[in-house]
């Protein structure tokens, strides 16, 4: 029933395509038109590129059960792919003069590293007019149809849904259905992730040290499904899918406040940018009341971050922009000599409005996994 179960992109220049975005949350394949500001993994330096090339983008470690843990990266994916009249798909490269013309931003980004994008081992030749593009470009029309992503060596069957063809991704593979069982994507999903197929998995996978399992497409392929609903079980297989998922999406949208929640948007923005002292598996952020009347956010001894954005007239209002601040780091995940911007409201009703809004979805969550914890084991069990 699977149509293929593929690889994940091969870029050989992860540090080049693979950017963080700071000026916006999740940017979708059919968002064109605007541009954005973006970091690319290898370095420090900001460019603006258009929206119209940018994928979300899941790294290995990111990929869990149900959903992806997403840290907010994005991939640069220079390539089309569209149905032609007669129902075939037909990818490619896009030229460098569609790229000049039409999105000129973007092909600047790629000026700018072209001489290490054309330093890359492959089989090209000095010169040639692809040097911008993937090494190993395959399966390009497979992204962004609905699909499931499965971790490559895990102890535990990990397979997550994406619904919608949203998700890029390396280091793990996707199952895509055939067109006549696509519609099924969810329930496929809560049947590899279900312990009774994870236990037959296990017997027909190669074994690893340290208890990890390989999940290829070869052993995935012989893992038996139920395709027709003969005991009415494929809507409540859905309706647990969906509000396991809508459960995870919540709590990721919190995690990465503010970027997610600039998407809609549309005030004024100035940056608070800080490099961590110390290395820190998450941040545990506090905010401390300085001699002078404002705030700072601490992290154990070394790291204190202050900035003109964080100021205010009104003491209440600094206040706010310091719990700003906290939760936009809170948790997070930090190297030493890491480098964060966070995006804050130059005015005060903005920087109210987003944490009101990540108040409320907060409360929301609490309530979520209460409401479903009554259940007893029935989201556990699947």
């Amino acid at each position: 029933m699977t149509d293929a179960v593929f690889q994940g992109i091969r870029t050989s220049a992860n540090k080049i395509y693979v950017v963080e975005v700071l000026d916006a949350d999740r940017v979708e394949s059919d968002d064109t038109g605007g541009s954005v500001i973006v970091v690319p993994t290898g370095s420090s330096q900001e460019y603006e590129i258009e929206t119209d090339l940018l994928r979300p983008f899941l790294a290995g470690d990111e990929i869990k059960r149900w959903r992806g843990d997403w840290g907010g990266l994005h991939v640069i994916h220079p390539y089309y792919a569209e149905e032609t009249e007669e129902g075939e798909l037909e990818a490619g490269l896009y030229s460098q003069n569609y790229l000049d013309e039409n999105l000129s931003k973007t092909w600047n980004f790629f000026l700018a590293h072209k001489e290490a994008l054309e330093a890359r081992e492959s089989g090209r030749k000095e010169g040639e007019d692809d040097w911008y593009g993937y090494i190993y470009p395959k399966n390009l029309g497979k992204f962004e149809a609905p699909k499931i992503i499965q971790g490559h060596i895990t102890t535990d069957a990990t397979f997550m849904v994406d619904e919608s063809g949203t998700w890029y991704f390396t280091t793990a593979y996707g199952v895509l259905l055939s067109p006549d069982y696509r519609d099924l994507t969810e329930e496929m999903a809560c049947q590899l992730n279900s312990k009774a197929v994870d236990f037959y998995f296990k017997h027909i996978t190669t074994v690893k040290m340290g208890g990890y399992y390989e999940y290829r497409s070869q052993y995935v392929e012989r893992l038996p499904c139920i395709t027709e609903d003969r005991a009415d079980r494929f809507a409540e297989m859905r309706e647990n899918a969906e509000t396991i998922v809508d459960i995870i999406d919540l709590d990721s949208k919190t995690g990465r406040f503010p970027e997610a929640y600039l998407g809609k948007f549309d005030g004024e923005l100035e940056y608070v940018d800080y490099e961590w002292q110390t290395r820190r598996y998450p941040v545990d952020a506090t905010i401390a009341e300085q001699e002078n009347g404002e705030f700072a956010v601490e992290a154990g001894r070394s790291d204190s971050i202050t900035d003109a954005a964080m100021y205010a007239d009104d003491l209440g209002n600094r206040k706010r922009r310091a719990e700003y601040v906290h939760s936009a780091v809170d948790g997070r995940n930090v190297k030493q000599g890491e480098a964060t911007t966070i995006p804050i409201p130059r005015r005060e009703e903005g920087v109210e409005k987003l944490l009101s809004q990540l108040e409320t979805d907060q409360k929301k969550g609490k309530g979520d996994r209460y409401r479903d914890s009554r259940k007893g084991d029935r989201l556990s069990s699947i």
